[in-house]
């Protein structure tokens, strides 16, 4: 599975940029924000984090800025009757924060605002996701970066999530929390 991609981009459309990696040219579908932050570094190199949907049918690449932008959009994708389309229109009804803040408030209007949202949809999407989210919240800005370097090395989400809620709080520096989270997860491996 392709986790990441760093090119350059080349063109913006509707929905989609192309990236050249290697002489390649990836349509990435991505949100509106997404492609706003794009078209400022047009020509530019950029890493995306990126989901691969393969179908029968289809083999479509989604691609964020952030990895939790990521993680938020395999989270609603994971919702019975929510499809990549589907999320990538919530996630672009507004910042990750406030698409987060709509679910764990339990906000329907926002919801069932974007095109494609029923009631039915944003009621199940509030109730499977609103879990996740809270244990989420609990996070700083610097355990989101550990978790993510960890799940880049390759350990599960929940497994980075759980060795880092058992860190010390005296241990601030982000190197230094990575550090102590791979030896907390080496003595779980053995």
């Amino acid at each position: 599975m392709i986790r990441t991609l760093r090119g350059t981009v080349l063109e913006l459309h509707a929905g989609f940029c192309i990236l050249e990696v290697s002489g390649l040219g990836y349509e990435i579908r991505t949100t509106v924000s997404n492609l706003s932050h794009l078209s400022t570094i047009l020509g530019q190199s950029i890493l995306l984090y990126i989901h691969d949907h393969i179908r029968e049918d289809s083999h479509d690449v989604y691609g964020f800025n952030q990895y939790s932008d990521l993680e938020l959009f395999e989270r609603l994708i994971s919702v019975s009757g929510v499809g990549p389309k589907v999320a990538l229109l919530i996630m672009s009804a507004g910042s990750a924060s406030s698409v987060k803040k709509a679910i764990l408030d339990g906000n329907l209007t926002f919801l069932t605002s974007i095109s494609g949202v029923g009631k039915k949809t944003a009621q199940k999407i509030v109730l499977d996701l609103k879990g996740h989210l809270v244990e989420e919240e609990g996070f700083g800005e610097n355990d989101t970066e550990v978790i993510e370097a960890l799940v880049s090395l390759g350990y599960a989400s929940d497994d980075a999530r759980k060795a880092v809620q058992i860190l010390s709080p005296e241990i601030t520096e982000v190197s230094a929390r990575i550090r102590e989270a791979l030896k907390k997860l080496s003595k779980k491996v053995k």
